[in-house]
């Protein structure tokens, strides 16, 4: 049986997933964070190919739980844990960590060395949450994804727990660097802004804030608005669609509405997203600047090598982020940034570790 290295990000809107594969490969993947029960045997019969979808049964448990793009395209309310501190601790956090991970790994079984990470007050304000993650993911756990045709069985060891931000400078940040300098990142997620701060490896507390300011705060001002002014509400579903097509830069484009059986001019719904995406920008730059302003000049993050900016917020805020920190960098892959760190951490410490066995194993073979 292979173990893998893996990092796992629970985030608020989407859970992501980064692995290295035995060639070296290092595959990703994301999935919006929604969970809702499921009944296969109903969505066979709506011809929902439930073989391709995420429906992760436990082999101890009767209940099966779509977790996704289904939970959101099928479930009028599917669980987020928006709000929910314990989250990163949850049964949700475990099942969106197998479903994840079996995505991306073909065994069929397989163990996991997981580094996973916690917002920056969170972690330093509740210390006791790291042990309580490392106790509700570790263990071994057979399951389904598709509907009970095949069974699967991974092994989970979390390795650390560490502060968001931390992953992406580890993977991300500037190897030439002193040992003094200040290294930054801007985590906008879908519903937090996390600043993080580290001299070194050595995170600065005054600096480590957070701001529940997100992607999903500017969605649902789009969804208030457009309900007010075409007296029709928006699904999740449908918002999520609009903020995608903004984000794209005009790859996606903005999907036709209809309200009382008239259309919508889609110009109409991108200045609605526009406007939308301006108000919670302009917040995020307020917090980042109260923050880290470093002179009465109006200084911000000045001393700071690298500032990252990461996270799905990058795709709507860096540009007006970008306008008072001149010298702020988004990275390759801003969605996975902390996962790629958490993996990479993850792929030394395995190493490490298995290097440690293979020398008791010489050191018993010896003695004995």
């Amino acid at each position: 049986m292979k173990w893998y290295p893996y990092g796992h990000d629970f985030g608020n809107a989407e859970i992501g997933g980064v692995t290295t594969l035995a060639n070296g490969q290092m595959l990703s993947r994301s999935i919006p964070t929604a969970f809702t029960k499921a009944d296969t045997t109903a969505l066979r019969g709506l011809g929902v190919d439930t073989t391709n979808s995420l429906i992760l049964r436990m082999n101890d448990e009767e209940i099966s739980y779509a977790i996704g793009e289904l939970a959101l395209e099928q479930y009028a309310e599917p669980w987020t844990g928006h709000g929910f501190i314990q989250r990163y601790a949850s049964t949700y956090s475990l099942r969106g960590l197998l479903a994840v991970a079996a995505s991306l790994i073909p065994d069929l079984e397989c163990g996991l060395y997981v580094i996973t990470g916690l917002p920056a007050e969170t972690y330093i304000k509740n210390m006791n949450m790291r042990q309580t993650i490392k106790k509700a993911l570790d263990g071994s756990y057979t399951f389904t994804l598709d509907g009970g045709y095949s069974w699967r069985t991974i092994h989970v060891e979390v390795a650390l727990v560490v502060m968001e931000g931390a992953g992406a400078l580890i993977a991300y940040g500037d190897k030439t660097t002193s040992k003094t300098a200040e290294s930054a990142v801007i985590d906008i997620g879908g519903r937090t802004t996390d600043l993080y701060v580290a001299r070194g490896q050595v995170p600065q507390t005054e600096y480590c804030k957070g701001k529940p300011l997100g992607v999903e705060s500017a969605t649902q001002i789009l969804m208030d608005t457009f309900e007010g002014r075409f007296k029709r509400p928006l699904s999740r579903l449908e918002a999520r669609t609009i903020m995608h097509a903004y984000a794209s830069h005009g790859h996606l484009t903005y999907p036709d509405f209809t309200a009382y059986g008239k259309s919508i001019e889609p110009g109409h719904v991108e200045r609605m997203v526009k406007e939308a995406i301006t108000q919670v920008g302009t917040d995020i730059v307020s917090f980042v600047a109260s923050t880290w302003r470093q002179s009465d000049q109006g200084a911000v993050a000045a001393s700071f090598k690298p500032v990252l900016n990461i996270g799905g917020g990058v795709y709507y805020f860096y540009s007006l982020l970008k306008e008072h920190i001149p010298h702020l960098a988004q990275t390759a892959d801003p969605l996975h940034a902390n996962a790629y760190g958490y993996c990479t951490l993850a792929a030394r410490l395995l190493t490490r570790k298995y290097q440690s066995y293979m020398t008791e194993e010489k050191n018993d073979a010896k003695g004995s």
